[in-house]
């Protein structure tokens, strides 16, 4: 019965009653160092080819709790003036499976000498399928009788992101068709689809003294059809090196993060998510683990240190 019910309090959580009107994008702790997931203007602008590997693992000890790997790569081009990225998403929640292939591209135009505004445009494929009628339940219910699906479908995104060596200000849209789901089974037919999502971010770099940076930043999704969801993030930075940081997303959960810039190509991340949320009774926090790598060599200039965003 426990097992039942963990499940079924997963889908429900995620999806909403029987609309499944709900964040269908994979979630991030540590999405400042997963930008170009976030919004595709982001590629390129750092000064290599950019490698990254992000694995998280939501709910530990709730049977059916989401579980997301993203791999990415990104580059600059054409005298840096443009980027192209490609990114891998499998995504699962329970007995939900999202899998996304995507390719970003982003013309940059220098307003000034510190000020650099980059448009972004995303296409790709995804393969969404929500087996629903998998779930045993002790009683029976119509909402849990057909599975919905859509096997590689089209995707289009867009973004802008202004940024200086201080501070990010971005705005995308990483979904911008709505898809219908085709419901499978022989329930009753629920209204379905992928929802619009927007997303807002934004960050400042201050320097306190010579060892010490604070950075604070923001992410915020809405998602028609979901209350907002909104990431509050402040990290420090020591000696261009360590970076120790909290998050605080609103009425959800509470994050502590960690990163280390090994070397001037090499960041490893670590965040420790508490829910606030109910599931706190039966699950132990969520975990995500971050590697981040700058091919030196792939650029004309020697990469930088450290990359504050």
């Amino acid at each position: 019965m426990k097992k039942v019910v963990l499940i079924v309090s997963v889908i429900l959580l995620a999806f909403g009653t029987t609309s499944l009107k709900a964040q269908q994008e994979p979630q991030y702790t540590q999405y400042m160092f997963n930008m170009m997931s976030v919004n595709p203007a982001y590629a390129g602008t750092r000064e290599a080819l950019n490698a990254l590997m992000i694995s998280r693992l939501q709910w530990v000890g709730v049977e059916g709790a989401p579980r997301s790997h993203t791999f990415a790569l990104h580059t600059p081009f054409k005298d840096k003036s443009m980027g192209l990225g490609a990114s891998v998403i499998a995504d699962n929640i329970g007995p939900v499976t999202n899998t996304y292939i995507n390719i970003n591209y982003a013309y940059r135009v220098n307003l000034n000498e510190n000020m650099t505004l980059s448009l972004g445009l995303k296409g790709g494929i995804y393969n969404y399928y929500a087996g629903l009628s998998e779930v045993q339940l002790n009683e029976s219910d119509n909402a849990f009788s057909s599975d919905f699906k859509k096997s590689f479908q089209p995707n289009l995104g867009a973004g802008a992101y202004l940024y200086t060596n201080d501070y990010y200000v971005g705005f995308s849209v990483p979904k911008l068709i709505k898809t219908e789901l085709e419901s499978v089974g022989t329930g009753d037919e629920y209204e379905s689809e992928l929802k619009l999502h927007y997303f807002l971010t934004a960050g400042y770099v201050f320097e306190l003294n010579s060892e010490w940076k604070l950075k604070p930043s923001i992410l915020n999704k809405i998602v028609e059809g979901a209350p907002p969801s909104l990431d509050i993030t402040a990290q420090a930075l020591y000696m261009d090196k360590f970076w120790f940081g909290t998050t605080y997303r609103v009425g959800d959960a509470i994050a502590l993060l960690f990163e280390i810039q090994v070397n001037r190509q090499l960041v490893v991340g670590y965040s420790y998510d508490y829910t606030l949320s109910g599931m706190s009774k039966v699950s132990n926090g969520s975990h995500e683990i971050l590697i981040s790598y700058d091919f030196a060599g792939f650029s004309n200039d020697k990469v930088k240190s450290p990359r504050y965003f």
